[in-house]
């Protein structure tokens, strides 16, 4: 294919879109496949997840009822592995932003600042704004492309090929 004219840009536009609706068909049946595969496995595999599961119980439940034998040593190892208990400490943190402030202020206030974490980053945004003596002030180089792009309309491609 050359491209040597303004409708030679379109017939190769058309020519992209069209690369690009076969690749995404293609993409779709693989997706469909994996998905059915998926599905596939998850049925064969929920029988063995629910034994695993239930023996766990069981061996919980056996280990709960004998909690005393790991009064002196926390695990107990065998020739096909290991049970015990570990101390876990957890805080439930809030999550809403609000309440996310007032415990870093409460935190603060009670000489806790170890506890909280800072987090600053350059913003980018507000730096490309920069004047360049600015830029150049802090060692930064202002880099302008005029970045070429190609966009094919798929819905015409598509279109066409459904008019076919």
């Amino acid at each position: 294919m050359e491209v040597n004219s303004w409708e030679a840009v379109d017939t190769a536009l058309r020519r992209i879109g069209e690369l690009e609706i076969a690749a995404n068909e293609i993409n779709g049946v693989l997706t469909l496949k994996i998905n059915e595969l998926k599905e596939e496995s998850a049925k064969r595999i929920a029988p063995i997840d629910a034994e695993r599961e239930h023996i766990e119980k069981l061996v919980t439940l056996f280990c709960e009822g004998n909690k005393a034998d790991f009064a002196d040593k926390r695990s107990k190892v065998f020739n096909f592995g290991e049970v015990g208990y570990r101390i876990v400490k957890s805080v439930g943190l809030p999550r809403v932003k609000e309440k996310i402030a007032a415990l870093v202020k409460s935190l603060k206030a009670f000489g806790l600042g170890e506890c909280v974490d800072i987090v600053e980053t350059p913003n980018k945004e507000a730096i490309v704004e920069l004047k360049d003596e600015t830029l150049a002030k802090l060692g930064l180089k202002r880099t302008v492309k005029d970045s070429f792009r190609i966009v094919p309309k798929l819905e015409a491609v598509q279109g066409l090929k459904d008019a076919a």
